[in-house]
């Protein structure tokens, strides 16, 4: 692995995490369309809902003038015919009683403005007459004289053509004008007097009274008279007043009585008697809240959340000209003018959603074909910069730059692939792994080395075609390169039919145990090829291999224009003695000491000898690499144990024993070249036995040469 850098290791903030090309689009694009529905939707949504409120405030303003302008055009025929009336000269001296004259006066105002509904005057006697219009059209007359002894009071029914259909007389009755409110009020203030609203004695409903005093040309009063106005039909004609689909729109008074609601009766009976109706009485949460927030805040527009309901409230009083001390009411909920714009932003936001969905779909889809073809550049890549150049380059974009690239990516491999034939790719790979600088310069290190050689091979090309020939070795050395990369080794060099590998190095490794097996794999699929190349007519390679493990100088040689990653030192030479001795013994696979005593308990061996190479190496055992503990045939394992038993008795001088073992094999064995070789130095040194100071050895001081010196 490389070493990290101080880029690696710096934390990225939340940011700058990296992300995948495609996670980018898509977020990029997604962000966008979302900001754009969310601007659209609530810029939309707050200019209609913001010209909705406005023209609901233009609505209620409306609505209320013309409750306004209605109501006094309702009340102002009552003032008029009152302060008319007060000025008749028979009203100033004429009874009140038997007046057919003023009875049929009464009824004309009546009948000519529909929202009267009584007429009466009073007097200082206490005599009284009134004129009421019923419901169903009628109108009744009451007289009350009080001239007699016992006041007596007459009713008068007439039906609509104003014939008379019941007459009742009684002495039984508490009404006196004089007690009344209107009556009172007229008096008190000698002009013109609006009573409050209050309960009709007749017919227990609310209304208020016009009233006008007639008086004397002293100023002493006379009489007064009065006109009666219903509130009824002012409610009649607040349920006329739409606001909005929800919206409630009455008159209230000072004292928090309903003067004028739609659909409820403003009269509230308690036992007996009967009251106005508080606002209270009305059971509307919300109308009591909204009044009561007018009250403390002195607010005449304001807007009022309950029950999570959002409304709009408007309270505006009667101009001061009106007499009276009412306040029209307009609640509505704010959805009645803005829900449907909400619902429509709710249809707005869904298709917009829809869109989004589909939006993000094809972003997928766009991002994807954009992000695909540079995914697989960068997976591609990665495999160049580990030297793995197998795989085909498949890639097409629509996008101009990519598919250039591409094209580049596809060239550069090309030429790298041409490269690669001519640089140990498995070596730079490793290299790049274990992260060493490439500069010249080397390192002293434990290393398995390997040399590899084919037996005779001078011999062997003569009378072959060149061709034939480099064709065969090209094929031989690639198996062996093969074998060589898969164990874990390194490839240093080809010389020629040989080649030199080392274990250890860049990667650290088990390279004694990795170097025997690619010895015994090399070996064995030697053998498989010189059976097929036997069988074609063509000539085979007998394969001589030599490994040894020691300290040795590993690194980079050459210059900033070429260099070369090997190893150099006398353990190298080592093995490539090792390789050349294996004519010597007959052998395939020989390997030192060193390398036997890391691997002893993994593979088979045998020894084959004690050598001695000038100085550069100390007299030591080599040994001859039979197979892998587990992977091996049992007759190989018996001749291993056997071949130790006699290379003891030998080593130890004991040629009888020496001899009938080394006899034994050779029964067993009559093909092994190292058998019939020391079965010979056992019956040479039987028949002759050495001094006592005999020590067997071999020196293979030249490397085509060894010389036997003992």
């Amino acid at each position: 692995m490389n070493t990290p850098g101080p880029q690696q290791h710096r934390r990225l903030s939340p940011l700058h995490v990296h992300r995948t090309l495609q996670v980018n689009i898509l977020v990029a694009f997604a962000t966008l369309l979302i900001i754009t529905v969310i601007i659209i939707v609530g810029y939309t949504y707050q200019q209609n809902s913001q010209a909705i409120l406005n023209l609901s405030r233009d609505l209620i303003a409306q609505v209320t003038e013309t409750v306004i302008e209605r109501t006094s055009n309702h009340l102002l025929p009552a003032a008029v015919m009152a302060q008319t009336s007060a000025q008749i000269p028979a009203v100033e001296t004429m009874s009140l009683v038997q007046n057919v004259e003023l009875e049929a006066y009464g009824m004309e105002i009546l009948n000519l403005y529909p929202q009267l509904s009584g007429f009466y005057i009073g007097n200082e006697q206490g005599e009284f007459l009134f004129t009421k219009r019923f419901p169903d059209g009628s109108i009744g007359t009451q007289i009350i004289d009080r001239s007699g002894d016992q006041p007596v009071r007459t009713w008068t029914y007439r039906d609509e053509a104003g014939n008379v259909t019941n007459v009742e007389v009684t002495t039984e009755f508490t009404y006196d004008p004089r007690e009344r409110p209107w009556y009172q009020g007229a008096k008190a203030t000698r002009q013109q007097y609006w009573t409050d609203v209050y309960i009709f004695f007749t017919d227990q409903k609310p209304g208020i009274t016009a009233a006008y005093p007639v008086l004397d040309a002293q100023g002493e009063l006379i009489s007064v008279v009065g006109i009666d106005i219903a509130l009824d039909e002012l409610s009649q004609f607040l349920a006329t007043q739409k606001v909005g689909k929800n919206g409630h729109v009455f008159i209230i008074n000072n004292r928090e009585e309903v003067v004028a609601y739609p659909r409820i009766s403003l009269a509230t009976q308690e036992g007996d008697a009967f009251r106005l109706t508080n606002i209270t009485d009305l059971h509307l949460p919300v109308i009591s809240a909204a009044y009561a927030q007018h009250l403390a805040a002195t607010q005449t527009a304001f807007t009022i959340n309950l029950e999570g309901v959002r409304y709009i409230a408007s309270f505006t009083p009667f101009p001061d000209t009106f007499g009276q001390d009412w306040d029209i009411g307009i609640v509505v909920p704010e959805d009645d003018f803005v829900g449907l714009i909400k619902q429509t932003n709710r249809i707005s936001l869904i298709i917009s959603l829809i869109i989004l969905a589909f939006s993000i779909v094809l972003t997928i889809f766009l991002s994807r074909s954009i992000s695909r073809p540079i995914v697989l550049l960068t997976a591609e890549t990665q495999r160049i910069s580990d030297l793995r150049l197998d795989s085909n380059l498949e890639i097409v974009s629509p996008i101009r730059e990519v598919q250039t690239l591409v094209e580049s990516i596809s060239s550069m491999k090309t030429n790298l692939q041409i490269f690669k034939k001519y640089a140990p790719a498995e070596l730079v790979r490793q290299l790049i792994q274990s992260g060493d600088t490439h500069d010249p310069g080397g390192q002293q290190k434990e290393l398995t080395i390997l040399f590899t050689d084919i037996g005779g091979f001078t011999h062997l090309y003569q009378g072959t075609l060149p061709e034939d020939l480099m064709q065969q070795l090209s094929e031989y050395v690639g198996e062996l390169t093969t074998i060589i990369l898969e164990e874990k080794g390194t490839l240093d060099t080809y010389m020629g039919e040989g080649l030199l590998a080392f274990w250890g190095a860049p990667l650290p490794t088990h390279h004694a145990y990795y170097a025997c097996r690619a010895a015994l794999l090399g070996r064995d699929q030697t053998r498989r090829l010189n059976q097929e190349w036997r069988a074609a007519g063509r000539i085979t390679f007998p394969i001589r291999i030599g490994i040894h493990t020691g300290e040795t100088l590993v690194g980079n040689i050459g210059s900033n224009q070429h260099m070369n990653y090997t190893v150099v030192g006398s353990n190298v030479n080592l093995a490539k003695y090792l390789q050349a001795a294996n004519d010597l013994y007959g052998s395939q696979i020989l390997v030192s000491a060193e390398t036997y005593h890391q691997v002893a308990d993994l593979f088979y061996f045998r020894p084959l000898d004690r050598i001695a190479i000038k100085d550069n190496y100390p007299t030591n055992i080599i040994y001859e690499l039979m197979g892998e503990v587990g992977h091996t045939p049992q007759e190989v394992e018996e001749l291993c144990a056997r071949f130790h038993e006699g290379f003891a008795a030998y080593m130890r001088g004991e040629w009888d024993t020496a001899v009938s073992i080394f006899q034994a094999l050779a029964m067993a064995y009559p093909q092994d070249s190292a058998t019939q070789l020391y079965l010979g130095r056992s019956l040479t040194h039987y028949a002759s036995p050495p001094g006592p100071n005999w020590t067997p050895t071999t020196n293979l001081e030249f490397f085509n040469q060894p010389r036997i010196l003992a």
